[in-house]
Protein backbone atom coordinates (compact mmCIF):
# COMPACT_ATOMS: atom_id res chain seq x y z
CA UNK A 1 0.00 0.00 0.00
CA UNK A 2 1.52 3.35 -0.96
CA UNK A 3 0.74 6.88 -0.34
CA UNK A 4 1.13 9.54 -3.30
CA UNK A 5 2.59 13.27 -3.34
CA UNK A 6 2.99 14.98 -0.45
CA UNK A 7 1.46 12.79 2.30
CA UNK A 8 4.41 9.95 2.00
CA UNK A 9 7.08 12.28 4.14
CA UNK A 10 4.50 13.30 6.93
CA UNK A 11 2.50 9.35 6.82
CA UNK A 12 6.57 8.02 7.29
CA UNK A 13 6.96 10.47 9.92
CA UNK A 14 4.04 9.21 11.83
CA UNK A 15 5.46 6.01 11.47
CA UNK A 16 8.72 6.87 13.11
CA UNK A 17 7.26 8.55 15.99
CA UNK A 18 4.79 5.43 16.34
CA UNK A 19 8.38 3.29 16.26
CA UNK A 20 9.63 5.12 18.76
CA UNK A 21 6.83 4.83 21.18
CA UNK A 22 6.51 1.45 21.25
CA UNK A 23 10.83 0.92 21.53
CA UNK A 24 10.46 3.32 24.84
CA UNK A 25 7.43 2.14 26.46
CA UNK A 26 6.39 5.54 26.17
CA UNK A 27 2.92 7.26 26.01
CA UNK A 28 2.73 9.17 22.73
CA UNK A 29 -1.28 10.29 23.69
CA UNK A 30 -1.39 14.03 23.46
CA UNK A 31 -5.11 13.99 23.46
CA UNK A 32 -5.92 15.15 20.11
CA UNK A 33 -8.07 12.96 17.91
CA UNK A 34 -6.06 14.15 14.83
CA UNK A 35 -2.90 12.71 16.34
CA UNK A 36 -4.29 9.46 16.67
CA UNK A 37 -6.03 9.53 13.06
CA UNK A 38 -3.86 11.86 11.02
CA UNK A 39 -6.30 10.93 7.86
CA UNK A 40 -8.84 8.21 6.87
CA UNK A 41 -7.45 6.75 4.40
CA UNK A 42 -4.60 4.08 5.75
CA UNK A 43 -5.37 0.54 5.47
CA UNK A 44 -3.58 -2.17 7.52
CA UNK A 45 -2.17 -5.05 6.04
CA UNK A 46 -4.70 -7.87 5.85
CA UNK A 47 -7.51 -5.81 7.07
CA UNK A 48 -11.12 -6.43 6.30
CA UNK A 49 -10.36 -3.44 3.95
CA UNK A 50 -7.38 -4.38 2.25
CA UNK A 51 -8.92 -7.59 1.53
CA UNK A 52 -12.03 -6.21 -0.09
CA UNK A 53 -9.93 -3.42 -2.08
CA UNK A 54 -7.74 -6.03 -3.52
CA UNK A 55 -10.81 -7.88 -4.82
CA UNK A 56 -12.27 -4.70 -6.14
CA UNK A 57 -9.06 -3.70 -7.87
CA UNK A 58 -7.98 -6.90 -8.92
CA UNK A 59 -4.30 -5.66 -7.60
CA UNK A 60 -2.00 -6.56 -4.80
CA UNK A 61 -0.37 -3.18 -5.68
CA UNK A 62 -2.39 -0.83 -4.13
CA UNK A 63 -1.71 3.23 -4.56
CA UNK A 64 -3.43 5.35 -2.22
CA UNK A 65 -4.69 9.29 -2.51
CA UNK A 66 -5.38 11.17 0.65
CA UNK A 67 -8.17 13.83 -0.57
CA UNK A 68 -8.25 15.87 2.54
CA UNK A 69 -7.16 14.99 6.63
CA UNK A 70 -9.66 13.87 9.45
CA UNK A 71 -9.67 17.33 10.70
CA UNK A 72 -10.68 19.07 7.68
CA UNK A 73 -13.51 16.41 7.01
CA UNK A 74 -15.03 16.67 9.92
CA UNK A 75 -15.17 20.56 9.67
CA UNK A 76 -16.49 20.23 6.28
CA UNK A 77 -19.31 17.75 7.29
CA UNK A 78 -19.93 20.03 10.45
CA UNK A 79 -20.26 23.23 8.31
CA UNK A 80 -22.40 21.59 5.55
CA UNK A 81 -25.18 20.05 8.30
CA UNK A 82 -25.15 23.58 9.58
CA UNK A 83 -25.83 25.02 6.42
CA UNK A 84 -27.64 22.39 4.75
CA UNK A 85 -31.28 24.00 3.60
CA UNK A 86 -34.60 21.20 3.88
CA UNK A 87 -34.65 20.52 0.13
CA UNK A 88 -31.23 19.92 -1.04
CA UNK A 89 -28.14 17.84 0.10
CA UNK A 90 -24.50 19.04 0.51
CA UNK A 91 -21.56 18.06 -1.87
CA UNK A 92 -19.57 15.43 -1.10
CA UNK A 93 -16.63 15.78 0.92
CA UNK A 94 -13.84 13.04 -0.25
CA UNK A 95 -11.67 11.60 1.97
CA UNK A 96 -9.65 8.72 -0.01
CA UNK A 97 -8.53 7.12 -3.90
CA UNK A 98 -7.69 3.85 -4.50
CA UNK A 99 -6.00 2.42 -7.62
CA UNK A 100 -4.30 -0.28 -8.69
CA UNK A 101 -0.28 0.38 -9.45
CA UNK A 102 -0.26 3.07 -12.28
CA UNK A 103 -3.65 2.55 -13.70
CA UNK A 104 -4.79 6.17 -11.70
CA UNK A 105 -7.87 6.64 -14.14
CA UNK A 106 -9.25 3.32 -12.56
CA UNK A 107 -10.04 3.34 -9.05
CA UNK A 108 -11.78 3.74 -5.91
CA UNK A 109 -13.18 6.33 -4.69
CA UNK A 110 -15.21 7.65 -1.58
CA UNK A 111 -17.06 10.67 -0.82
CA UNK A 112 -19.50 11.97 1.95
CA UNK A 113 -22.22 14.29 2.92
CA UNK A 114 -25.54 14.79 4.11
CA UNK A 115 -29.13 14.69 2.62
CA UNK A 116 -32.45 16.27 4.58
CA UNK A 117 -34.20 12.96 5.00
CA UNK A 118 -37.52 14.79 4.48
CA UNK A 119 -36.66 15.29 0.66
CA UNK A 120 -37.09 13.99 -2.41
CA UNK A 121 -33.51 14.20 -3.05
CA UNK A 122 -33.22 11.44 -0.13
CA UNK A 123 -35.43 9.03 -2.13
CA UNK A 124 -33.47 8.84 -5.85
CA UNK A 125 -32.85 5.44 -6.41
CA UNK A 126 -29.60 4.73 -8.80
CA UNK A 127 -30.13 3.52 -12.39
CA UNK A 128 -29.75 -0.15 -12.24
CA UNK A 129 -29.29 0.15 -8.79
CA UNK A 130 -29.59 -3.31 -6.46
CA UNK A 131 -30.82 -2.11 -3.14
CA UNK A 132 -29.48 -3.44 -0.18
CA UNK A 133 -29.61 -3.49 3.67
CA UNK A 134 -25.81 -3.89 6.01
CA UNK A 135 -26.81 -4.52 9.41
CA UNK A 136 -30.35 -1.95 9.23
CA UNK A 137 -28.50 0.48 6.72
CA UNK A 138 -30.14 0.77 3.80
CA UNK A 139 -28.39 1.07 0.35
CA UNK A 140 -27.91 0.94 -3.07
CA UNK A 141 -24.94 -0.70 -5.20
CA UNK A 142 -24.56 -0.74 -9.29
CA UNK A 143 -21.56 -2.21 -10.91
CA UNK A 144 -19.47 1.10 -10.77
CA UNK A 145 -21.15 3.19 -7.48
CA UNK A 146 -22.46 2.53 -4.06
CA UNK A 147 -24.70 4.94 -1.75
CA UNK A 148 -25.63 4.34 2.00
CA UNK A 149 -27.99 7.06 4.26
CA UNK A 150 -26.89 6.45 7.55
CA UNK A 151 -28.42 7.80 11.17
CA UNK A 152 -25.48 9.42 12.70
CA UNK A 153 -26.67 11.19 15.48
CA UNK A 154 -24.33 14.31 15.91
CA UNK A 155 -22.93 15.31 19.27
CA UNK A 156 -23.66 19.22 20.71
CA UNK A 157 -25.62 21.78 19.16
CA UNK A 158 -25.71 19.73 15.55
CA UNK A 159 -27.53 16.76 18.05
CA UNK A 160 -30.91 18.08 16.58
CA UNK A 161 -30.43 18.79 12.86
CA UNK A 162 -28.49 15.82 12.56
CA UNK A 163 -31.85 14.12 13.52
CA UNK A 164 -33.55 15.07 10.25
CA UNK A 165 -30.72 14.30 8.11
CA UNK A 166 -29.00 11.09 6.57
CA UNK A 167 -25.01 10.74 6.14
CA UNK A 168 -24.60 9.68 2.78
CA UNK A 169 -21.70 8.00 2.17
CA UNK A 170 -21.22 7.61 -1.93
CA UNK A 171 -18.12 5.44 -3.88
CA UNK A 172 -17.51 5.62 -7.40
CA UNK A 173 -15.72 2.21 -8.59
CA UNK A 174 -14.62 3.39 -11.98
CA UNK A 175 -12.02 0.24 -11.94
CA UNK A 176 -15.39 -2.06 -12.95
CA UNK A 177 -16.31 0.18 -15.88
CA UNK A 178 -15.21 -2.00 -18.64
CA UNK A 179 -15.95 -5.10 -16.79
CA UNK A 180 -18.65 -7.39 -17.59
CA UNK A 181 -18.12 -10.13 -15.05
CA UNK A 182 -19.49 -8.09 -12.14
CA UNK A 183 -21.55 -10.40 -10.11
CA UNK A 184 -23.55 -10.76 -7.05
CA UNK A 185 -20.21 -11.29 -5.09
CA UNK A 186 -18.77 -8.14 -6.15
CA UNK A 187 -21.66 -5.69 -5.48
CA UNK A 188 -21.24 -7.20 -2.12
CA UNK A 189 -17.73 -6.65 -1.68
CA UNK A 190 -18.43 -2.71 -2.82
CA UNK A 191 -21.18 -2.60 -0.10
CA UNK A 192 -19.02 -3.98 2.86
CA UNK A 193 -16.15 -1.37 1.76
CA UNK A 194 -18.05 1.45 1.45
CA UNK A 195 -19.59 0.66 4.84
CA UNK A 196 -15.93 0.18 6.67
CA UNK A 197 -15.13 3.43 4.80
CA UNK A 198 -18.38 5.22 6.19
CA UNK A 199 -17.51 3.63 9.02
CA UNK A 200 -13.92 5.76 10.00
CA UNK A 201 -15.49 9.07 9.26
CA UNK A 202 -18.71 8.13 11.52
CA UNK A 203 -15.97 7.54 14.40
CA UNK A 204 -14.30 10.49 13.49
CA UNK A 205 -17.50 12.89 13.82
CA UNK A 206 -18.24 10.98 16.97
CA UNK A 207 -21.87 9.85 16.13
CA UNK A 208 -23.33 9.28 19.78
CA UNK A 209 -25.40 6.27 18.60
CA UNK A 210 -22.58 4.52 16.73
CA UNK A 211 -24.42 3.50 13.91
CA UNK A 212 -21.75 0.93 12.21
CA UNK A 213 -20.36 -0.12 14.87
CA UNK A 214 -20.81 -3.86 13.94
CA UNK A 215 -19.16 -6.06 11.14
CA UNK A 216 -21.25 -5.53 7.59
CA UNK A 217 -23.34 -8.09 6.95
CA UNK A 218 -24.61 -7.50 3.45
CA UNK A 219 -27.94 -8.19 1.96
CA UNK A 220 -29.36 -7.76 -1.49
CA UNK A 221 -33.07 -7.01 -0.78
CA UNK A 222 -35.95 -7.80 -3.50
CA UNK A 223 -35.99 -4.80 -6.20
CA UNK A 224 -38.98 -2.45 -5.57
Amino acid sequence: MRTSGPDVLKVLARSTVALLCVLTLASCDSGDPEAKIEHLCEIAPSSDEEVLLRGILHTEDIETQVSNRTSRVVEMLQRGLREMGPEKGTLPTYTCAYWPGQQKLERATFGFGWVPRASKEAEESLPKGVPYEVNGIRGETTDTYTKLHVQCDMPGDLGQTSKSAWLYANASYSVNISRTDIDQAARDRQTALTYLMARRVTDALGCENKPLEKPPVVKPLPSQ
